[in-house]
């Protein structure tokens, strides 16, 4: 219910200015206006349009090929025991720890950031996926066999819908670090973008400019969130996904 926002929000602040005031951090409503400020700062708009299209880019085919891969992982024996070692082999890597691979092999451009969010959102995704074809129940592929359906039907009609609820869901999980690892990227090696801004703010003491860098950072991850809800409503409208089972 709204109240509960109303508290949670009001409790942020009040504890904010009781810990924060006077100090180097400086208070929320400080930030608040400087949040307003930069919202017609061109240099910032620009850092924050680099990477909201960075992220778009490596999240969005991360996403689309890793799911196509464990789909395919979680229908295919053979895909399945080709594919799985080295996706176990390569999946518990910090992916940032790639970064300077990366650089090397594609130079300090674009692509070598857009890659390290690809393979972010790339292994998650292959996960999610995989783990939730596997718990189609053997009864329902059973029956669409009986009912002479083929591997393309049975995918498309029976596994595809049963767990595309699920698999939207993990969007929220690859996005989430996706969006992590763009900012450790621009931190490290660009010139622009919303991680570079927060680093080189933070570095001047500028905490007003660093913390509204950050509450951007927490409104594209609200962002995120909120689209993949839209998307799972839209998507999938059978579906009985609940946001909790409250006990009452």
């Amino acid at each position: 219910m709204r109240y509960h926002t109303v508290i949670t929000v009001s409790s942020v602040i009040l504890c904010w200015e009781l810990v924060f005031k006077g100090g180097y951090i400086p208070g929320l409503w400080d930030i608040i206006s400087t949040f307003f400020i930069l919202l017609v700062n061109p240099d910032f708009l620009y850092n924050l349009w680099t990477s909201i299209w960075r992220l778009i880019i490596g999240w969005s085919i991360g996403m689309v090929t890793g799911t196509s891969i464990g789909i395919v992982m979680g229908t295919n024996y053979h895909a399945r025991k080709l594919i799985m070692p080295l996706v176990s082999s390569l999946f518990p890597i910090p992916k940032i720890a790639l970064l300077p691979l990366f650089v090397v092999l594609l130079g300090l451009g674009e692509a070598s950031k857009i890659t390290t969010i690809f393979i972010g959102a790339f292994f998650p995704s292959i996960i999610t996926a995989y783990s939730s074809v596997l718990r189609t129940p053997k009864t329902y592929i059973e029956a669409g066999r009986a009912c002479g359906g083929h591997t393309y039907m049975i995918i498309s009609k029976i596994i595809l819908p049963y767990n595309l609820p699920t698999i939207i869901q993990g969007f929220r999980t690859s996005g989430s670090l996706a969006l992590t690892l763009l900012v450790a990227a621009e931190m490290l090696g660009a010139k622009y973008g919303l991680g570079h801004w927060i680093f080189l703010t933070g570095g001047e003491m500028d905490f007003a400019e660093m913390f509204a860098g950050i509450i951007w950072l927490s409104i594209i991850g609200l962002s995120i969130n909120w689209g993949v809800d839209y998307l799972r409503r839209t998507v999938c409208h059978w579906s009985t996904l609940s946001e909790g089972n409250d006990i009452k």
